[in-house]
């Protein structure tokens, strides 16, 4: 014999990362190849259950580009259409999508509970209470459990999604943020680790959140991991966007190179642990690391006098013109090989933004250091020759330390 609660079964409604409702241990979600118009409908219903909506409204929201759409004929059928979809649920339809008085509404006569409104409730309580820290914790981890993926994400171009998919990913990232402010005062970073990873699988373009997963990785003794996912970063900030990751980014390889290694009196383990692979060619550098030598090398002029050049290489379309992102990534590919090539072992360079390298000449004159950028740019035409593009060059002597000007 059915329980009351079987009679009279919770209704759980799934929002964050796909549409799903449950209830009584049936589940329906808008993964079938079915119409979208009658998801459309049931999701409009549904998440604003606490109100009656008209006709008009309705058909705004479904057909926005259609204002001759007749709403009696038209709004009658798909609400057929809907209802049939909620049949899975043992559930009468006409109870749960319900038609009185001119208006269209979600039941309420079955308590039916939206996983936002839990996730608005624990962002609200963490982030604006003053919890003991264990709770707050336990409430984030909860949170972060609940946020599957963003709002109606096969909905997310509607324009009423859009908003309301902003507004709970901004909470995400704040909650996202605040947890990992409780984990590393408890030093945690095996398990900020694990929350990085699960938020870049959401969002993988948040800088933080990749900034946050190298740091964790790196305190937490994975050095070579942690170097692995930042130059992962790197990578995609300049294939999809064509920009470089923030300074205070960058500056995370000088935090992981200068980690302190311990006292160790033997020279010969510590010159092994420096070594360095042999790989030939012009040593390449992160930027941090160039910035160093350069003023390194700025302090060494003022006592020896040497020449120093600073020099530049930037890849750019014909009169000005922007390049595709695969076609600069490809020819920034070839162009660091041919620098790698026709320098010196000696000599240092790093890529300096989407489009630049940046090269450090020692001990070279000026007619000397533009043969050898002209150089470089030869051989880079010989494997990667477009009509299309070209690679500009400029070159500017060291100053010393006491006279330093702009670049």
């Amino acid at each position: 014999m059915p329980s009351a609660f079987d009679l009279n079964p919770t209704i759980y409604i799934h929002t964050l990362g796909g549409f799903s409702i449950e209830a009584g241990g049936k589940v329906i979600n808008d993964s079938s190849n079915q119409s979208k118009k009658p998801w459309v409908l049931l999701e409009y219903l549904a998440i604003f259950q606490k109100k009656d909506i008209s006709p008009a409204e309705l058909i705004q929201v479904i057909w926005p580009d259609d204002p001759g759409v007749n709403p009696a004929g038209a709004l009658k059928t798909l609400m057929f259409r809907s209802r049939k979809l909620l049949e899975p649920l043992d559930i009468p339809p006409q109870k749960l999508l319900v038609q009185q008085r001119g208006t269209y509404a979600w039941t309420k006569e079955y308590t039916t509970v939206l996983d936002i409104d839990e996730f608005e409730t624990i962002c609200t309580r963490v982030l604006n209470e003053s919890l003991p820290e264990e709770e707050a914790l336990s409430l984030c981890f909860a949170g972060v459990e609940l946020y599957r993926g963003d709002f109606l994400p096969k909905a997310e171009y509607e324009s009423w999604v859009i908003p309301i998919s902003t507004y709970y990913h901004t909470l995400y990232q704040k909650l996202i943020h605040y947890t990992i402010h409780l984990l590393t005062a408890k030093k945690a970073f095996s398990q900020i680790t694990a929350l990085c990873q699960t938020a870049i699988a959401i969002e993988p373009f948040d800088e933080e959140f990749r900034y946050q997963l190298v740091y964790s990785l790196y305190r937490d003794g994975h050095t070579h991991q942690a170097l692995e996912e930042y130059n992962n970063t790197l990578d995609l900030f300049y294939s999809e966007f064509s920009i470089s990751p923030s300074e205070h980014f960058k500056d995370l390889y000088k935090i992981i190179r200068d980690d302190e290694q311990g006292v160790n009196l033997n020279l010969d383990h510590i010159q092994h642990a420096l070594s360095e692979e042999s790989s030939g060619g012009a040593f390449y550098c992160e930027y941090p690391v160039f910035r160093d030598l350069f003023q390194l090398e700025r302090r060494a002029i003022d006592r020896t006098g040497d020449s120093i050049y600073l020099c530049m290489l930037t890849v750019t379309g014909l009169n000005g013109k922007s390049l595709k992102t695969l076609i600069l990534n490809k020819a920034m590919e070839h162009l660091e090989a041919s620098i790698r090539g026709s320098l010196r072992c000696s000599d240092v360079f790093t890529r300096y933004s989407i489009s630049q390298y940046l090269i450090l000449l020692p001990t070279i004159t000026s007619e000397m250091a533009e043969m050898v950028l002209k150089r470089i740019i030869t051989n880079f035409r010989k494997v990667y020759n477009r009509k299309d593009m070209t690679v500009e060059f400029r070159l500017q002597p060291l100053k010393p330390l006491n006279r330093d000007e702009g670049f």
